[in-house]
């Protein structure tokens, strides 16, 4: 009897404990704070870490930056509600549902929910329909944490409701200090010239961002990453582009529809261009020697790294002048964009698109979706991949292979077929030096070793490139290839000869280019152009119908056929300009660039792009 006595009395004590906390008026003002860090918690788990709950390890500022972040946004909410309750409620369900759609978002997108699906938002509800949603215990435990969160704000509601509201100065005193307080966090936290995240952390995998910094923090970066990242070009109106004449050029006639293969070459790049490099054997024996072809360099946006931008320039033909520093499947909206790709579907053409590394890299998935691939391929699509030795990245040779295969497989209809290899990838340091194939005769130092296995590798993707055009000349159809370099390996700016130094610039972003068909093509060399080009060019030197922008850029590279994305652009006869001078170019060169922003614009004159 004692002993029910003694638990009837610990019930009562507890009981009255809990009626005090509940009768203590303030301890409710803490409750955004609170919420904060179960709203953090739920986006954390929604990003699909291998290791639920990693997240706890994140450095210690980018958390108190993440739930500082929510924190400022249910303080605002307070601003305008001047409700505890109501702000923690608006902040709690507006987590609760991110968390949610980012789950899913990214378990059938691959890929974080972000303002670029906001502008896609009614495509992305009848994809979703397709998909059997799962409730599995990452989503129970966000569900658990709304249930708790939700229990507090009913509590605090009831205390709340009961509490008169301040007096109208004090009110304005606590939004001050709320503003200075939103205000300083994202400035230090953002914005300023250090910054607690670093302003550019998204880039060839969105995992390697969230993860570190946090799902509210990178989303911060991607609102800032979109918001007037394409400049308008001076002098720019709609009217200038409505009222351009262009040229048609009647040379060569345009009614031919071969099959094109656009092979864009993972760090494919001639080192001569650099150095006057000496090696055992040649790498690039039968690209160099192949007959009925055009050959040449492009000049690509970055130097060592930058693949998206190349790949960018490459499809659409519009240069990253107007959008510097930024990473183009990441930030730009792609959906129904003017591209080779929509330009030969409307041709008649079925489209393919692969990748011989990832979906998510660079949010491709999402990008060549957008840009309108009729078929899309990546890794996981090959079979029989291989690797050369100890290196990470699928061979040229068989995902040309593929290539085939996909080929044989498809319509009688024209096809359009995009490949971005892998195999070149850096680092160059993953083989037993008696693998190397290729060896330079000259010392580089500690790059020595690195150079050795490059080279091999671009001697492989010779090899691979002969393969392909060895089983097109027996095609049918006509058919043509063009296979071009992204940029240089991330060494050779340590390389470069002092006899070059004056115009390394651009020397390091030459990559080699070449065209070969299985029907007659008037053999050239020895050309350089700027990535942007290329598209055009081929299309002109097949006889594949042109949009008329694609006939004005064809008209200007004949006398400015390189702009660069850094702010010089070269004549014919390789003089160099800024784009900020006058010169007897600037106002063809100016065109182009509002043609640019007119393809990049909603306001667009689409008689040009078709």
């Amino acid at each position: 009897m004692n002993h029910i006595n003694i638990l009837c009395d610990r019930l009562n004590e507890r009981k009255k404990l809990l009626k005090q906390i509940y009768e203590y008026k303030k301890w409710y003002v803490i409750l955004p704070f609170l919420i904060s860090i179960v709203g953090w918690v739920q986006l954390e788990l929604s990003c699909d870490r291998e290791d639920r709950w990693s997240f706890f390890r994140m450095n210690v500022k980018y958390i108190g930056l993440n739930v500082l972040t929510i924190l400022a946004l249910i303080l605002i909410i307070l601003i305008l509600c001047n409700r505890i309750w109501v702000s923690a409620f608006g902040g709690e369900i507006l987590c609760f549902v991110l968390s949610i759609i980012n789950y899913y978002v990214i378990k059938f997108h691959g890929l974080p929910f972000s303002v670029m699906e906001l502008n896609n938002i009614k495509a992305a509800m009848s994809v979703i329909q397709a998909y059997d949603i799962e409730v599995d215990t990452c989503i129970v435990i966000i569900f658990a944490l709304f249930a708790i969160s939700l229990l507090l704000i009913i509590i605090a509601k009831k205390i709340e409701k009961n509490q008169c509201l301040k007096k109208k100065t004090k009110v304005f005193k606590r939004d001050i200090l709320i503003i200075i307080f939103v205000i300083c966090l994202f400035y230090i936290g953002y914005f300023s010239v250090n910054p607690v995240k670093p302003q550019k952390t998204i880039g060839w995998s969105w995992k390697e961002a969230y993860y570190e910094y946090g799902y509210v923090a990178c989303s911060v970066e991607m609102i800032e990453s979109t918001h007037n990242i394409i400049k308008e070009p001076e002098g720019y109106s709609l009217e200038k582009v409505e009222n351009l004449k262009i040229q048609e050029n009647k040379e060569v006639e345009k009614n031919q529809t071969p099959d094109i293969i656009l092979i864009l070459n993972e760090t494919f790049c001639d080192l001569k261009k650099i150095t006057d490099i000496k090696t055992d054997v040649e790498y690039m024996p039968g690209i160099m020697s192949l007959d009925n072809s055009i050959n040449g360099y492009v000049v690509v946006p970055s130097i060592g790294g930058g693949t998206n931008c190349s790949e960018y320039e490459l499809l659409t033909s519009n240069s990253l002048e107007l959008m510097p520093g930024i990473t183009p499947f990441n930030v730009l909206d792609l959906k129904n964009a003017n591209s080779v790709v929509s330009h030969l579907k409307n041709l008649g053409y079925k489209t393919f698109g692969a990748h011989g590394s990832g979906a998510e890299s660079y949010s491709r998935n999402r990008g060549y979706s957008d840009i309108g691939f009729d078929e899309i391929h990546f890794l996981e699509d090959f079979q029989n991949v291989d690797f050369y030795g100890e290196r990470w990245f699928a061979t040229d040779l068989s995902l040309y292979k593929n290539l085939i295969d996909w080929y044989d497989d498809n319509s009688k209809d024209p096809q359009f077929m995009y490949m971005l290899t892998m195999q070149n990838h850096g680092g160059w340091d993953m083989n037993p030096s008696e693998k190397d194939i290729v060896h330079v005769l000259d010392d580089y130092g500690e790059y020595t070793d690195q150079i050795n296995e490059y080279l091999t590798s671009i001697k492989l993707s010779d090899e691979a490139f002969m393969y392909l055009i060895e089983y097109f000349k027996k095609v049918d159809r006509p058919v043509v290839i063009c296979m071009v370099g992204d940029h240089a390996p991330a060494f050779a700016e340590y390389i470069v000869d002092k006899k070059y130094k004056n115009d390394e610039l651009i020397r390091l972003r030459e990559v080699p280019f070449i065209i070969w068909s299985n029907q007659k093509i008037e053999e050239t060399n020895s050309r350089t152009l700027s990535m942007n080009y290329l598209v055009p060019f081929i299309l002109e030197n097949t006889g594949v119908k042109e949009s008329s922008f694609y006939e004005y850029m064809n008209e200007l590279r004949k006398d400015v056929p390189i702009l660069t994305s850094y702010g010089k652009y070269y004549d014919s006869k390789g003089n160099e300009y800024s784009y900020d001078e006058s010169s007897v170019y600037t106002d063809s060169v100016s065109k182009y660039f509002y043609l640019e922003y007119n393809n990049l614009n909603k306001k667009q004159v689409k008689e040009m792009f078709r």
